[in-house]
């Protein structure tokens, strides 16, 4: 599917500057994708992430720090949509241990 940029509004133009905030939608993205996560339904919602990450580093380049903070809401938004990692913690991935061990028994 071709990729068309389209212009954006005065003042919220993606900063020429080092956008550390795309950078860690990009990490997020790789991450969910390595781990099986994204499918192709998320397509919009990544596309959206990083769209919101330069509109962010854009309000706050251009002093308009209302416009970099309602984008930053909304970046919060659309990342807690995605799919997250299941996340075990040292006990519980114990217990999972010792199910597998006594179950071999």
């Amino acid at each position: 599917m071709p990729e068309t940029r389209q212009t954006m509004l005065e003042g919220l133009e993606p900063s020429p500057q080092s956008n550390v905030l795309r950078k860690a939608v990009a990490r997020t993205v790789q991450e969910l994708t390595e781990a099986g996560l994204l499918e192709a339904h998320h397509a919009a919602y990544v596309a959206l992430a990083y769209e919101l990450a330069d509109a962010v580093v854009a309000g706050r380049s251009s002093g308009r720090a209302s416009a970099a903070a309602m984008a930053a809401a909304q970046l919060r938004e659309v990342l807690n949509d995605l799919p997250k990692p299941v996340e075990t913690d040292a006990a519980a991935a114990f217990t999972q241990w010792v199910e597998a061990e006594l179950s071999r028994a």
